[in-house]
């Protein structure tokens, strides 16, 4: 990317409206984790985190040292 792309880009990143609409931004996908767009198929991001620690976790019960 040329430089005076860059330096202009930076420049409408730190100025007031952009990050305003960050800042709002952040807070909504602090506020709503389980609409974040991201997405794993139809599954989000979180959820499919959840599912793998609760997997984790019945993993970890089920065969916890000593059981055969």
């Amino acid at each position: 990317m040329r430089r005076d792309y860059w330096e202009s880009l930076c420049h409408c990143w730190a100025i007031g409206p952009w990050q305003e609409r960050s800042q709002a931004a952040k807070c909504n996908r602090a506020a709503h984790v389980e609409k974040n767009v991201h997405t794993s198929g139809s599954v989000s991001y979180m959820t499919h985190n959840q599912k793998l620690e609760t997997y984790d976790k019945t993993m970890a019960d089920r065969y916890a040292e000593g059981t055969p």
